[in-house]
């Protein structure tokens, strides 16, 4: 048996295969393919590979396109925020509770540190002090004198309560003392706990004497007992002025140094 085999130049027909297109000869142009089986993709004269059709480019194109935007849009989504990276480093963000927390700590801190006083505003406040206790004694010589003279039940009644009342003031002093600041003041300390130890003292002569005005209620004037409450009352007289005497020897030298008057343990 003889084969016949079609001659003439090849051509792209894209109604060939059933529409997916072929090569053909031109001389099967009338029927769109040839009677044989189906030659394929005719070779690229250039490199011997065969040419892909163009719609195939086209979607291999348009498919490459797609899979880079799918995998852009996941990376966005799944990329952290800029907050949380900040977190995720260990870096608070600036309106957590413990960086407002650690603000408030050190306001808190600030406020109650106030700076220093200077020497001169110490020992200021230190002679304020000492100008109070001046005003007692003249009242607490007063009081004793009136229970001397007993001139009537009230006097001495009277000079009992004023004697009981200086006793409070003395007391209120050393409280007031303690809660002053004198790290400025050379022997500043030492001057301060003299004094407080003089006004215990006297504090003490005070609640004496008071206890003597209720000993001498019913005297007579001119005769009133001198019993163990005066006797108390008079050494704790005599150990508030040893004490007084060496806060003057520390205080004097601070006194003339900021201006301030010098005082004796008559003052004090």
């Amino acid at each position: 048996m003889t084969e016949n085999h079609s001659t003439g130049p090849m051509r792209w027909d894209e109604h060939a295969r059933g529409g997916a297109g072929g090569w053909v000869r031109t001389s099967d142009a009338g029927t769109g393919h040839s009677g044989g089986p189906d030659p394929g993709p005719a070779p690229d004269p250039g490199n011997g590979r065969a040419a892909l059709p163009r719609k195939y480019l086209l979607l291999a194109v348009g498919g490459g396109l797609v899979v880079a935007a799918v995998i852009l849009t996941v990376a966005h989504v799944l990329r952290p925020s800029a907050s949380e990276s900040g977190h995720a480093a260990g870096s608070p963000p600036s309106g957590s509770p413990s960086r407002a927390l650690s603000g408030a700590t050190a306001s808190e801190s600030e406020a109650s540190d106030p700076p220093a006083a200077s020497g001169e505003e110490q020992a200021t406040a230190v002679d304020a002090l000492l100008e109070r206790s001046e005003a007692d004694r003249q009242q607490v010589i007063d009081a004793v004198n009136a229970v001397e003279a007993c001139v009537s039940d009230d006097s001495v009644d009277t000079a009992g309560q004023t004697l009981d009342d200086a006793a409070v003031r003395r007391e209120s002093l050393i409280t007031d003392l303690a809660a002053l600041d004198v790290g400025a003041l050379p022997s500043g300390s030492a001057a301060t706990d003299s004094l407080r130890t003089g006004w215990q003292h006297s504090a003490d002569a005070d609640r004496a004497f008071a206890d003597w005005a209720d000993d001498a209620q019913g005297c007579s004037p001119g005769a009133v007992p001198h019993t163990s409450s005066y006797e108390e009352g008079v050494r704790s007289s005599e150990l508030a002025t040893g004490s007084k005497e060496e806060f003057l020897t520390l205080w004097k030298p601070i006194a003339m140094d900021h201006g301030l008057p010098e005082r004796d343990t008559a003052e004090l």
